[in-house]
């Protein structure tokens, strides 16, 4: 096409290699802050979906890890061993059945289905594990995985000389994958921000005057990891269909975003957690201390001929209401289990030191 020759392919190629190294290192510090917070909250003993959450921030670092691995040995290959003219290395980036080339493809529509999964994961907890909600979500999942796959295929069996990734055999399956996902990751945002706003009327009666802004903070995690995905991919959608070889530096900056969308959720709630617990101990400390060996009794003196009254343990009941900060736009705050209120009593006993106590523990 006449747009993919006015900026070259090596071109595109090695800018698209700066820039995911870029993203790659942004993603490199968001993953190891996530470690972090999630090594805290496991000393914390808290959270039922921490472990999930790992296992997928890890697994889509790895691909990542791996895709930009390839672009280098691909740069080496592409710039150095076939580097005697400009045409052989036009010709080698044109070899799509190259065994990395179809190896990196594989890899992004793996990052993007697993990346889809976990947005996917996110709206079924958020409407109280609610199987219906996630049907045509699940669907559209299937779609972009199929699409996806069968485009590397196509790569895999297409001849040994120089193609583009516009040829008609290729191009259908490229377009649908970007598009399904792209439909799939603006439907659960929709969804997702739908069901907050019943969450947030519900829990009318119940709010306290910093609602508005547990609100607020929802709506903006919410809104912004969707819409950095959702400009990205529309970016790389606009150059694919206008047969621009900047797609390639969309495409490779989307793998590492992908995974950096996720870990930035986690680092923001999990900090703000963190954060927010440590002053509300601090808190605790202050203000009902461990009482000692030597106050489990009073010396009343010579007014009552020296005698010493032990004191008896005595329970008692406090309330404590607790108003969550930006965190609560996390979705494991949704995670409990279908048919429990959004206003969730917690009833426990205090001893004499004040340890424990009755929680009301509002959603707000």
């Amino acid at each position: 096409m006449a747009n993919s020759s006015s900026f070259s392919l090596p071109k595109a190629e090695l800018i698209a290699l700066a820039i995911e190294g870029l993203v790659f290192g942004a993603l490199t510090v968001l993953y190891a802050i996530s470690v972090w917070v999630f090594m805290y909250r496991k000393r914390a003993g808290r959270s039922t979906s921490s472990k999930w959450m790992f296992m997928t921030v890890t697994s889509l670092f790895v691909l990542a890890l791996v895709h930009f691995g390839i672009n280098i040995q691909r740069a080496i290959d592409g710039f150095v061993n076939h580097a005697h003219t400009s045409a052989e290395t036009t010709h080698f980036y044109g070899q799509l059945n190259n065994p990395l080339h179809v190896t990196k493809s594989m890899l992004f529509c793996t990052q993007t289905v697993v990346g889809d999964s976990f947005v996917i994961y996110r709206l079924y907890v958020i409407w109280d594990r609610r199987k219906a909600i996630i049907i045509l979500p699940v669907l559209l999942l299937v779609g972009t995985a199929v699409s996806g796959y069968a485009a590397g295929i196509q790569f895999a069996l297409g001849t040994g000389g120089s193609r583009t990734v516009f040829e008609d055999d290729v191009r259908p399956w490229i377009t649908s994958l970007l598009s399904l996902s792209l439909a799939t990751n603006v439907l659960v945002t929709v969804l997702i921000v739908g069901r907050v706003l019943w969450y947030r009327n519900k829990a009318r009666p119940y709010r306290t005057g910093d609602s508005a802004a547990t609100y607020r903070g929802a709506f903006e995690l919410i809104i912004q990891s969707a819409a950095v995905y959702s400009a990205a991919l529309v970016s790389l959608i606009i150059t694919y269909a206008a047969g621009s070889n900047a797609q390639t530096i969309c495409l490779d900056a989307l793998q590492p975003l992908i995974g950096g969308v996720l870990c930035l959720i986690i680092v923001r709630v999990g900090l703000a957690r963190n954060l927010s617990e440590d002053e509300l101990g601090s808190q605790r400390t202050r203000t009902h201390p461990p009482p000692s060996r030597a106050e489990s009794y009073v010396d009343t003196g010579s007014a009552n001929d020296g005698r010493t009254f032990h004191l008896r343990p005595m329970k008692i009941n406090v309330s404590v209401v607790k108003t969550r900060d930006a965190s609560s736009a996390s979705f494991e705050y949704f995670d409990v289990p279908e048919g429990t209120s959004s206003v969730v009593m917690v009833k426990e006993s205090f001893d004499a030191d004040v340890e424990r106590g009755t929680c009301l523990e509002s959603r707000d």
